[in-house]
């Protein structure tokens, strides 16, 4: 692929701005053009990060710039249309997650990136935050030996209406589980290199929530190698008080991390002194962003057939956190390869 890549950005709302941005400051890409139905956003971002074309149509956008790469950075909602459309048009795919609500879509659209010979990347930033990254290669090294069990806490009051944030989550099915605690789940797999084997999960709405479905999500995973997670996370924790940690037990000690973007500690066996690793700095949802899009970039242009996040390797994440909507919907313990069975993943992509 030609280099830089040509990249046209389909949405420009919360989320998009960051792309937009750090598309602009990416020497790796060129920017040929915005799609938004919002005339207003456009006319915004086009005084910030300007491109050469503006659109307020998918179709005419595609038709109208050379492009090799759409970043989709719309709600997912809408994402099996646009896929298809992006598709036929020849044109790679980075998509924002979760790729659908429904895993049938989301199975649907592998199948059509397959069909077209075109790849498919999903945005799972927290990947590129640079404590997930120190705590990954920690795990790899075998300092402290491989996990063993864990505990996940991530307890805030999100303010869904503010100003400068998505609004659609206040009324979408399941807006913890989709939007935020998908991330979580693929910290697991993506830090631990394990997958879930089963889980079992409750999710929950209180009183005083502003999301019309649940904002709580309480989950205890199984996974490959003997690894046990007990994960909560909630948007709707009363009070502004908020609470993050993630601890991971191990033969030689503890990995603990108190902040959600960073605060990476050692605890060694038979200790309780607290060993900091020297993280660089970075800005949130921008510097990890922007490591996801060079990786992206980067392998589209050395010719990669499957770069990651690949969709199928986001399939896997996706699959695991409607299955715990659906064990808490069924009151049940989900096994997850009778999980993936029955909802049409082929073996080979697992």
């Amino acid at each position: 692929m030609r280099s830089p890549v040509r990249t046209l950005l389909v949405g420009v709302g919360t989320r998009g701005k960051h792309w937009a941005r750090i598309m602009h400051d990416e020497p790796l890409c060129e920017t040929v053009g915005y799609m938004d139905l919002d005339p207003t956003g456009l006319a915004a971002i086009q005084k910030m990060y300007p491109a050469p074309d503006v659109f307020t149509d998918l179709d005419e956008a595609l038709a109208g710039v050379d492009a090799d790469l759409v970043i989709l950075a719309t709600p997912p909602m809408g994402h099996l249309e646009q896929a298809g459309k992006i598709f036929d048009s020849g044109r790679h795919l980075q998509a924002e997650k979760p790729l659908t609500l429904d895993l049938a879509e989301s199975v649907e659209i592998v199948r059509l990136a397959d069909a077209a010979g075109l790849t498919l990347t999903v945005g799972l930033n927290f990947r590129y935050l640079e404590v997930t990254t120190a705590a990954k290669k920690l795990f790899e090294s075998g300092e402290i030996g491989e996990p063993s069990f864990a505990e996940f806490h991530y307890w805030t009051n999100r303010d869904g209406r503010r100003p400068g944030i998505n609004k659609y989550p206040l009324t979408m099915r399941q807006p913890m589980l989709y939007e935020q605690s998908i991330h979580h789940l693929d910290l697991f797999r993506f830090t631990y290199g394990r997958e879930v084997e089963r889980v079992s999960a409750v999710t929950h709405n209180p009183p005083w929530s502003m999301y019309d479905d649940d904002a709580t999500v309480v989950a205890l995973l199984e996974m490959t190698g003997g690894v046990l997670v007990n994960y909560t996370g909630t948007w709707s924790g009363q009070s502004k008080l908020r609470r993050f940690f993630w601890r991971t037990d191990c033969p030689e000690g503890v990995v603990y991390q108190r902040e959600l973007f960073s605060d990476l500690t050692i605890v060694r066996a038979g200790s309780d002194q607290f060993e900091p690793i020297d993280l660089p700095a970075q800005e949130n949802f921008v510097d990890d962003t922007r490591g996801l899009l060079r990786h992206v970039l980067k392998q589209l242009v050395a010719g990669v057939k499957e770069p990651v996040p690949s969709g199928r390797d986001h399939l896997k994440t996706l699959a695991l956190t409607v299955a715990c909507e659906e064990s808490s919907r069924e009151h049940t313990v989900v096994e997850m390869s009778a999980f993936y069975a029955r909802h049409g993943i082929p073996a080979e992509w697992l």
